[in-house]
């Protein structure tokens, strides 16, 4: 026999929580150099997802919006760093013929 749990709602008090992680990944992972390419890709994907988003509450878009430019952010950083050097050649070999 098979039972079946309630699924229940996080408590506020974890949604606070994750909410607050994540604003504060933002702050230390978006810097001043990457912010606006960080905003642009958040916006492209977010542009593109319908209206769903454009009804769901403020702070969940901010939330939404915040961590694609987390992740956008800290591509951007791998990058720089060289982190993909080896991957580069294949991604874009236009970039490396004479």
């Amino acid at each position: 026999m098979r039972i079946l749990t309630a699924m229940t709602s996080p408590p506020l008090e974890e949604i606070e929580s994750a909410a607050q992680v994540i604003t504060d990944l933002h702050i230390a992972t978006v810097p001043g150099d990457h912010a606006q390419a960080a905003s642009h890709a958040a916006a492209n994907l977010c542009s593109g997802t319908g209206s769903g988003l454009l009804v769901a509450p403020t702070q969940l878009q901010k939330l939404i919006t915040e961590a694609i430019e987390i992740g956008y952010a800290t591509a951007l950083h791998d990058l720089r760093e060289g982190n993909f050097d080896g991957d580069l050649q294949e991604w874009r070999p236009d970039l490396f013929q004479g």
